[in-house]
């Protein structure tokens, strides 16, 4: 009996000693059991390696690249405090005159007398200046090009620099909203072509007109609008359209003697000509 109980307290010493000098190996590099599991099987989400993306195609990373640049395009774009430039105004029909086909189609030559007249420091022009000037252009087109009706944005580009003898002009194709804030930002002028029925001006003979051009003058960040003088309205003068619902109307109509067709909606080319003093 006396043996058995010595095998038995030998063996607990036995462990004892076993148990404590493991602890004191543990301790002494300081490694828990928890630490050795981690070091064997590392947790993915505190893994230093960089993560893996399966199944995301080159058209779709390029397409999320794409996104992100032209929101900090446009972030970088915004204007910060209101902008508007002084320009003169004046009605495309002067005298009211609408049924006139020379002044009933004359957005792009009351367009670009607006912006010359900004271009020169003119604050305004008289109804009887302004009906010589948009004649003496539509004289000049009807000579160059063999028409007057509507003309598209590269023959106003034209008109700028043959007729007008003014260089700082540049027409830009595929546009973006951020774009035209740059302009505006910098202390341009941006004329813009549009589908004018979606203007849904209330100042328009309904339906409206198909093909229509005006001048951007400035921007409103805290509306979030576009300041234009619209010379299809006699209320044009500094007329506010919101950003999307102007953008969304930017039409590159073609030049002719006719009235271009109606357009597809979600097909119009944007298009804009940027002038600087």
């Amino acid at each position: 009996m006396r043996k058995k109980i010595i095998l038995i307290l030998t063996i607990l010493i036995s462990c004892l000693l076993a148990g404590y000098f493991c602890w004191s190996f543990l301790m002494k590099n300081n490694t828990s059991p928890k630490k050795l599991a981690e070091e064997v099987a590392p947790n993915p989400a505190t893994s230093n390696e960089t993560p893996i993306v399966e199944n995301v195609s080159p058209a779709e990373i390029k397409t999320q690249a794409d996104q992100s640049t032209e929101k900090e395009a446009e972030s970088k774009s915004v204007p910060t405090i209101k902008i508007q430039q002084v320009v003169p105004f004046l009605v495309q029909a002067p005298f009211g005159n609408w049924k006139e086909p020379d002044f009933q189609n004359a957005c792009e030559e009351a367009s670009m007398i607006m912006a010359m007249g900004w271009a020169e420091g003119e604050k305004t022009i008289s109804p009887t200046e302004a009906q010589k000037r948009i004649l003496d252009v539509i004289a000049f087109e009807n000579k160059t090009f063999g028409y007057s009706s509507d003309t598209n944005a590269f023959d106003i580009e034209k008109v700028f620099q043959q007729y007008f003898k003014h260089k700082n002009i540049l027409v830009k194709e595929d546009i973006t909203l951020a774009e035209i804030k740059t302009e505006i930002q910098a202390g341009n002028l941006v004329i813009v072509p549009a589908f004018g029925r979606a203007l849904k001006n209330p100042n328009f003979t309904a339906p409206g007109p198909v093909a229509h051009m005006l001048v951007i003058i400035g921007y409103d960040p805290i509306a979030k609008e576009f300041i234009t003088n619209d010379p299809g309205t006699r209320n044009g003068a500094g007329y506010h359209y919101g950003e999307n619902l102007l953008f969304a109307a930017i039409w590159a109509y073609p030049s002719g003697k006719e009235i271009p067709p109606v357009p597809k909606s979600g097909k119009m080319q944007k298009a804009m000509l940027s002038v600087s003093r």
